[in-house]
């Protein structure tokens, strides 16, 4: 795989225990804006087969967002580090939940909905 790619002074994707993650490159402080990624809004109908694992919900009923950037790479915890907010259909903003240590895996907690649509117990 070669080198860990940077999106930002903040963050970079490099190997992790699911694959590939999404880490911190400095401290991250609670509150702090981690990451504003665009969004590509779609009729849920529309999305299937893998990239279901990969779409979060939008505000619009019967719509899904792709999201871009590093958005779709968080992995998932149990007590995650980072939680996200969806104002407008074009944007999902990642924050710092509390204060994130450098080399420290950023992760989001999917929703148990995720895990019950496809017959998994919430990881």
């Amino acid at each position: 795989m070669g080198s860990p790619s940077k999106m930002s002074w903040a963050i970079e994707v490099r190997p992790a225990r699911h694959g590939r993650g999404v880490f911190a490159t400095r401290r991250l402080q609670e509150g702090e804006l981690v990451e504003c990624c665009p969004t590509v809004e779609l009729l849920e109908s529309d999305v299937t087969g893998v990239l279901r694992d990969y779409i979060f919900a939008s505000v619009s009923d019967d719509h899904v967002v792709i999201v871009l950037g590093y958005g779709m790479l968080y992995n998932h915890s149990a007590d995650p580090n980072l939680e996200y907010l969806q104002e407008r259909t074009s944007t999902i903003e990642f924050y710092a939940q509390r204060v994130v240590e450098p080399g420290e895996e950023l992760t989001i907690s999917y929703d148990s909905e995720w895990w019950a649509s496809r017959g998994l117990e919430t990881g």
